[in-house]
C-alpha cells in the first residue's frame, strides 16, 4: 500500500473516536462531569445547591359537593291540604241520660250526665269528672233540676272553672251502691267518655242523703277522689264506726279535701257538726260553713255556684280551661 492510501486509512479511522470524544465531552459538560486528558476518573464540577420544592405537610382532602336532600313531589292534583276546625263557639253544655251496666246491682245504674260545651268539638281534650249524688226521695234529675248545669255553662264561659263533665247516678236506697259506683260507675264513665282517669281530678258530692254518700265513698276510697262536697250531710246510721276507722287507719295526708255546709235553720244538724269534730281531731283539711237556710231544695239551689267553685278549685291550673264566649 502506498503512503499517501495509507494515510488516508488512517484518517478515517479516527474520524470516530473524536465523534466518541465529542459526545463525551458534550454529554459529560451536561451533567457537570469533565475528563481531564489522562485523568482515569471524572471530576465533579461543583454547582448552586438548588432550592428545594416547598412540599405541603398536610395535604388536604378534596371538597365534595354538598348535595340537597330528596325532596318528594306531590302533584297538586293529589294534595290535600288538612282541614282547620273553626274554633268552638258553644256556650250551652249537654245533658244526656245513661244507663250503665252494674253487675254488682244486677240492674242498670241509671245517670244524668253533663257533658260541657266543645265537649264534640276537640276530640283530644280530656276533662275531670264530678260525681253527685241527689237526696232521699229524689231521682238523679234533682241536680239537673236545682240549676248544675246551668251554673256550670256560665262558670266555664267567664273562666272561673275549667270544663268538667258531672256525672249524677240515680240512689235506689240500695247499700249495694257501695261497691257499684266504684266498680262499675267510675271505670264505666273512665272508658266511654274522654276524662282526666286521676283522683287529682275526680271529685264526689251530695245533698243529704247524698251527702251521707259523699262521706262515705270519700274516706273509704281516698285513692279515687280528690275532693269531696257534702252538703246537709246526713251520715248513715252505723257509718260513724267506719268513719272513725277509715281515719285511723290511714294518714291524713292521704284523704281528699272536704267542704259541708248546713242551712242554719235545718232540723238535723248533728251529722254536720259531729264529722267538724272528727275531721278537726284528725287534722283532716276541711271547710264547715253554717248560713242561712233549712233543709230544702231552696237553700241547695241558691248555693250551687260555690259548690262548683270548690270541687273546681284545684282543675283550673292542672287543665286550663278551653276559651268560649261570654255566658248569654
Amino acid at each position: 500500500m502506498s503512503s499517501a492510501r495509507f494515510a488516508l486509512l488512517a484518517f478515517f479511522l479516527t474520524l470516530p473516536l473524536a465523534a466518541c470524544s465529542l459526545n463525551a465531552e458534550a454529554i459529560a459538560r451536561d451533567f457537570g462531569i469533565a475528563h481531564a486528558a489522562g485523568d482515569a476518573a471524572p471530576v465533579v464540577i461543583p454547582r448552586d445547591t438548588p432550592t428545594p420544592f416547598p412540599f405541603p405537610t398536610e395535604i388536604p382532602s378534596p371538597t365534595r359537593p354538598v348535595i340537597p336532600p330528596t325532596r318528594a313531589v306531590i302533584p297538586e292534583a293529589l294534595f290535600t291540604p288538612t282541614p282547620v276546625p273553626p274554633p268552638c263557639v258553644e256556650t250551652q253544655g249537654t245533658v244526656i241520660s245513661a244507663s250503665i251496666p252494674s253487675e254488682t246491682l244486677n240492674y242498670p245504674i241509671d245517670a244524668q250526665i253533663y257533658l260541657p260545651p266543645c265537649y264534640g268539638h276537640d276530640l283530644t281534650q280530656h276533662y275531670p269528672v264530678l260525681y253527685l249524688i241527689h237526696g232521699l226521695n229524689f231521682t238523679n234529675t234533682q241536680w239537673v233540676r236545682l240549676g248544675m248545669p246551668y251554673y256550670a255553662d256560665f262558670l266555664i264561659a267567664g273562666h272561673d272553672i275549667a270544663p268538667l263533665i258531672i256525672v249524677m247516678p240515680s240512689d235506689r236506697r240500695d247499700d249495694r251502691l257501695d261497691p257499684a259506683l266504684v266498680t262499675d260507675l267510675v271505670p264505666y264513665i273512665d272508658e266511654n267518655y274522654r276524662t282526666l282517669a286521676d283522683r287529682r281530678f275526680r271529685a264526689i258530692g251530695g245533698l243529704s242523703r247524698g251527702a251521707g254518700w259523699a262521706i262515705h265513698f270519700g274516706l273509704h276510697y281516698p285513692e279515687l277522689f280528690g275532693r269531696v262536697g257534702a252538703h246537709s250531710p246526713a251520715i248513715f246510721i252505723g257509718d260513724e264506726e267506719n268513719i272513725l276507722e277509715w281515719l285511723r287507719a290511714s294518714p291524713p295526708e292521704i284523704f281528699p279535701v272536704f267542704y259541708f255546709d248546713i242551712g242554719e235553720d235545718d232540723g238535723q244538724p248533728q251529722s254536720a257538726f259531729w264529722f267538724d269534730q272528727v275531721l278537726t281531731w284528725f287534722k283532716i283539711e276541711h271547710t264547715y260553713i253554717r248560713q242561712p237556710g233549712n233543709h230544702s231544695e231552696e237553700y241547695w239551689a241558691e248555693h250551687v255556684p260555690e259548690y262548683l267553685l270548690f270541687y273546681a278549685a284545684d282543675w283550673r291550673e292542672a287543665n286550663p280551661p278551653t276559651p268560649t264566649p261570654e255566658a248569654p
